[in-house]
């Protein structure tokens, strides 16, 4: 796997949505609710980013190779130079691998009575999330335009073929970094949500964060991405992860029955979509 694109994100936000449970238990308070200001301003969203990405050069010719022997290093700012020297395949694998382990893990949060009562709106908002991250990095990659660090490299081993590839140009921001930020901040987000009082929540967040930071500091190993790629991935990635999940907290109306959620279209819409 080269990248990971949107259409991952897709194809497991559906599967989620449509194989998951939905279970209703009339005990349990839910957390999460859909409602219809807040999913067609995040589809509106969603679309206006895929749109001006597409509109903003998303076919970038590749650099010939009078362009790459011209690329000079000093021309890279000092904070990001030292990943120019870094070209590892391996590392490259590896967090290909992480990233899938990311985009999967919050299903784990259907492992508990909880999360399987709250699967279908869980689904949407994930389907949100991944698509909110996928439509920010796809803008932003095709604005920028960026050659990646391996591209200035003089490293033999790093093949002329892969330099003179169109994906060469889309360094910036870093896809993975923000894949795995965006799921994992997700996951830790609503796991706090549906269990407020677990002594677990410190590990969620530690072990999600980690592994996130991970995947970043593979990318950079890997010759694929400056730290500054890196930085800007997870600061999307974690702001789609963590911003979805807040638009949709349910509160107890108390103009309304108990048990009994506000009427579709009447949540707290000033706050959900200006927030």
């Amino acid at each position: 796997m080269g990248s990971v694109c949107w259409r991952h994100w897709v194809v497991l936000g559906i599967f989620w949505s449509v194989a998951s449970p939905s279970i209703r238990a009339e005990a349990a308070e839910k957390k999460y609710e859909t409602d219809v200001a807040v999913e067609s301003s995040l589809a509106a969203t969603t679309l206006l980013l895929f749109g001006a990405g597409y509109l903003s050069n998303p076919h970038r010719p590749a650099l010939t190779r009078e362009e790459i022997e011209a690329l000079d290093p000093q021309d890279v700012n000092a904070f990001d130079r030292s990943a120019i020297g870094n070209w590892s395949p391996a590392a490259s694998r590896a967090s290909d691998y992480l990233v899938w382990g990311s985009l999967v893990a919050p299903l784990s949060l259907l492992s508990t009575e909880q999360g399987r009562q709250e699967s279908g709106v869980l689904g949407v908002m994930y389907l949100e999330t991944a698509l909110l991250s996928a439509g920010m990095t796809y803008l932003i990659k095709n604005i920028s335009g960026r050659t990646r660090p391996y591209v200035y490299s003089n490293n033999p081993d790093i093949p002329l073929a892969a330099k003179m590839e169109s994906s060469a140009r889309r360094s910036f921001s870093s896809g993975h970094t923000a894949t795995a930020f965006s799921s994992l901040v997700f996951l830790a987000t609503v796991f706090d949500r549906l269990h407020p009082d677990s002594s677990a929540s410190g590990w969620v967040w530690g072990g999600c964060l980690a592994a996130a930071t991970t995947t970043g500091y593979l990318r950079y190993a890997a010759g694929q991405h400056f730290p500054t790629d890196i930085i800007a991935g997870a600061a999307v990635g974690a702001f789609a992860g963590w911003v979805v999940p807040q638009l949709h907290e349910w509160e107890p109306d108390p103009t309304n029955p108990p048990g009994k959620s506000r009427p579709m279209g009447q949540s707290v819409i000033g706050f959900r979509i200006g927030f």
